[in-house]
């Protein structure tokens, strides 16, 4: 670490809050002298650690020094190596403590910049994003927004909507949570996450539905007006293959297709707490249902009619 670094370093860490003047000056040198090696950025982190949350102007420069000493210190640019993506967990993964915001908006920020990313810091992003949450014991807007964000970027090699290991994240952060005064937008993210991966999932050639089952298309910031998500698709539950990857028995995977087709025809008649017998057989009878989860059960009955039946049956 080269001494006019380690003085920027010391100043720094000498305030917990900076002044409009400092905070010109701390930028002008970071940006001239440049985060230069490991040490640097690990020292950074560690400021970070105490400043964190105190002061905006410091997370925007900590977010900002880090994000272009990952992608712009060396060849190819743009890229986040694995060695990079090991340095980035070693640094943000503690163990029973509460992940700080301003390193999940880092790796936020190195996800939407990068040009390529391992898998697993996509990954990595969602569940710390997922663990703040659950450590605060509420999902606030912010932190909701930083949970989104972390899921449009696909954790798995081509997969276009979510996956199964991310919808496990949600589910268990939703039980920690469930009964919280969550911001509203937290059920709203979490009926559509795990619909588009029911949906994934039951669909049987889903790469065929590249568009209509595509992460921005369920949980993306343009999104179709309600009612209108699988205007596409939804009439073919009873058709095809529907239902066979989730029953891996044609005659069961055929009686679910029936189940969906007859109550998509009755659908008006079904009541909520029909829909919901489907979710109470996934997670057990004596479990409550919580918003988000309702939320879930509503979004399918408007969107997929006889969807949850078939699933039902297929399960």
């Amino acid at each position: 670490m080269d001494q006019g670094f380690e003085g920027l370093l010391a100043q720094i860490t000498g305030v917990m809050k900076l002044s409009e003047e400092d905070a010109h000056r701390i930028s002008t040198e970071l940006y001239r002298g440049g985060v230069k090696s490991l040490t640097d950025g690990a020292a950074l982190f560690d400021i970070n650690a105490r400043l964190a949350g105190s002061d905006t102007t410091w997370d925007r420069l900590f977010v900002s020094a880090v994000r272009d000493y990952v992608l712009l210190h060396s060849d190819p640019r743009n890229w986040v190596t694995e060695d990079e993506a090991d340095w980035l967990i070693e640094q943000i993964d503690r163990q029973g403590i509460c992940p700080i915001a301003s390193e999940i908006d880092l790796l936020l920020q190195i996800m939407r910049y990068a040009e390529g990313v391992p898998d697993r810091l996509g990954y990595f992003t969602l569940k710390v994003a997922c663990d703040r949450i659950s450590q605060l014991g509420k999902a606030t807007a912010e932190d909701v927004e930083r949970v989104r964000r972390a899921l449009i970027v696909p954790a798995g090699e081509g997969a276009g909507w979510v996956t199964g290991a991310e919808a496990e994240l949600l589910v268990r952060t939703n039980d920690k949570i469930g009964f919280a005064a969550n911001d509203p937008s937290w059920n709203d993210l979490f009926a559509r996450a795990i619909a588009n991966h029911l949906m994934a999932r039951a669909h049987p050639e889903p790469k065929s539905e590249t568009s209509i089952l595509s992460r921005d298309h369920w949980i993306g910031d343009m999104r179709p007006e309600p009612g209108t998500f699988l205007e596409d698709v939804r009439a073919g539950f009873s058709e095809g293959g529907w239902f066979a990857p989730i029953s891996q028995n044609e005659d069961r995977a055929e009686a679910a297709r029936r189940a969906a087709h007859a109550a998509a025809r009755r659908e008006a008649d079904i009541s909520t707490e029909d829909e919901a017998s489907w979710f109470l057989k996934c997670v057990g009878e004596e479990k409550s249902v919580s918003l988000a989860e309702r939320a879930l059960i509503d979004f399918l009955k408007l969107e997929a009619p006889g969807f949850t039946q078939g699933l039902a049956v297929a399960s």
